[in-house]
């Protein structure tokens, strides 16, 4: 594994949890957009892209949970249950992401005959399109 991966790793993860326990969205999404930026490293330095995909999913489920949790405490208060709604937002993303990637990836093996920058290209633009999709849900609901 790469330092700058794993440093860019452990500082996104450190500034999303002080995002989240100081209940500062921007430095929850500093720490995402770092987390992010690590998976785009791995990728350029040729990590797997089944560890790619996996990380990608991992870093998007955090930042949607995360920006959703921000938005439920905005609209109704930081001492509100939430728990059942957090919860159902976390499911459907979930499902939503999983067959996006899952599509995605058999696209990928299926064109690319694996190869690792094809794989980060598909992997950025899948999650742009997943994200743009996310984010059109939001506003639209």
């Amino acid at each position: 594994m790469s330092p700058y991966v794993l440093a860019l790793g452990i500082l996104g993860l450190v500034l999303l949890a002080v995002g989240l326990f100081r209940a500062s969205p921007k430095t929850f999404a500093v720490g995402t957009g770092l987390l992010f930026v690590g998976v785009v490293v791995a990728g350029i330095l040729g990590m797997a892209s089944v560890y790619l995909l996996l990380a990608a999913f991992l870093v998007v489920i955090a930042w949607t949970v995360g920006q959703n949790g921000f938005s439920i405490g905005a609209e109704v208060g930081t001492d509100a249950p939430t728990l059942r709604i957090e919860l159902v937002h976390l499911v459907s993303s979930m499902a939503i992401l999983v067959v996006g990637a899952s599509v995605g990836f058999g696209v990928f093996l299926a064109a690319t005959g694996g190869q690792p920058v094809l794989a980060l290209v598909a992997l950025l633009v899948g999650v742009v399109a997943l994200l743009v999709g996310l984010r059109g849900s939001y506003t639209n609901g």
